[in-house]
């Protein structure tokens, strides 16, 4: 409230970023890559429809129903918050310059408005925030473990995961996100093709073919994208070089980091037509 009604700056004068002044929207796509969101809400997926049973609910399409409705009232208030805080860390460039990340830019503001109570403020916020992803993505993470590993405790679980993050943390933000980018653009491209599937699931009876043949197709070129975010000492390999070039020569969008999009397509597109030529077979 502070910062709309007192504000650093102009929003209509603020610079576009050299990202930005073109492929805006690919920028944003793969800068969403690091919320995580996708990847954790396959994590946190199970936990919410294992709150859901938990409560008596056992009918599935009325477990899907419940899960759209908690998902929606989710979407639209994350898309408020998020919309908001670019339009104050747009307005700030006002007065600051462009920060390293968005933790420096929310320390500057608060700094500004409210000086030592603003950063305390901020703190509380981020601990709060951050405390309840972290606590479900403890345990969704020890409690599939467990599942695949019996032999290790529950306990085991949660403790190193603790410890891990706690040592991560300590990198800070910056370094965190160049480490990460690589791997997210790897990852990143698997779970976006696997949540589609499996919304789409019913057109194919969510046969196991349609979802191993558009993976494996995604995972290639997912493996190429991620070997062109790695740092130089990875990157600049002849191995890495020989693949990265490949996909520029032969994957559209490569340029902008989404070189997965047309074979995950066409992963999809083969998979479909070999389930529909053989489905009857299985019947």
């Amino acid at each position: 409230m502070l910062a709309f009604a007192s504000p650093l700056g102009d929003i209509s004068n603020a610079p576009i970023q050299p990202n930005y002044q073109s492929g805006a929207f690919s920028g944003g796509f793969l800068e969403g890559y690091n919320t995580l969101d996708a990847l954790a809400s396959l994590a946190f997926g199970i936990l919410i429809i294992q709150a859901i049973k938990n409560r008596g609910v056992k009918d599935g399409p009325t477990i899907a129903i419940d899960t759209i409705k908690a998902g929606t009232v989710s979407i639209v208030l994350m898309g408020v918050i998020y919309s908001l805080l670019s339009y104050m860390g747009t307005m700030s460039l006002g007065n600051f310059a462009v920060s390293e990340n968005g933790g420096v830019a929310l320390a500057q503001i608060s700094q500004y408005y409210l000086g030592t109570y603003g950063s305390i403020i901020l703190a509380l916020i981020v601990i709060v925030a951050c405390l309840k992803t972290g606590i479900g993505l403890i345990t969704s993470f020890s409690e599939t473990f467990v599942i695949l590993f019996p032999k290790q405790k529950y306990l085991f679980f949660t403790t190193l995961v603790s410890a891990m993050a706690c040592l991560f943390a300590n990198v800070g933000l910056t370094r965190i996100i160049e480490l990460a980018t690589p791997i997210l653009m790897f990852l990143y491209p698997l779970a976006i093709t696997l949540v589609l599937l499996a919304i789409i699931g019913r057109l194919f009876n969510n046969d196991r073919r349609v979802y191993q043949v558009t993976t494996l197709f995604t995972l290639i070129a997912s493996i190429i994208d991620g070997l062109n975010a790695a740092p130089p000492a990875i990157s600049q390999s002849s191995g890495a070089q020989m693949l990265i070039q490949l996909g520029e020569q032969y994957l559209p969008f490569f340029a902008i980091g989404m070189g997965w999009v047309l074979p995950a397509l066409t992963g999809f597109i083969v998979s479909l037509i070999w389930y529909t030529t053989t489905k009857h077979r299985h019947n």
